[in-house]
């Protein structure tokens, strides 16, 4: 078995913030929402990071429509059909 040759541990990166946070960054997410799942955003992102997960999210979104797709379409139009209606009783006794 061959030895491996030592190399120099990994020096970790941290973010890097180049300023201060947009004002958009600074909105609060789910304004006026009962059922929201509380997403953090990072506020320090650079456009470039910002773009490559929206593309990622985009993909994703592709992905699912294409497995999915009719599954999705069912139920959402099972989600928007009104809720029935109670059967209208008629009285017949009324003096009309």
């Amino acid at each position: 078995m061959a030895k491996r040759k030592a190399t120099k541990p990994r020096q970790h990166r941290g973010a890097r913030i180049s300023g201060p946070a947009p004002d958009h960054a600074t909105v609060p997410h789910a304004v006026g929402l009962k059922h929201a799942i509380p997403l953090q955003i990072p506020t320090y992102w650079t456009p470039e990071q910002a773009i490559a997960v929206f593309e990622l999210l985009d993909d994703l979104r592709k992905q699912i429509w294409s497995f999915y797709q009719t599954d999705l379409q069912q139920m959402t139009r099972q989600q928007r059909q009104p809720a029935p209606l109670d059967p209208l009783e008629i009285d017949d006794d009324l003096p009309f």
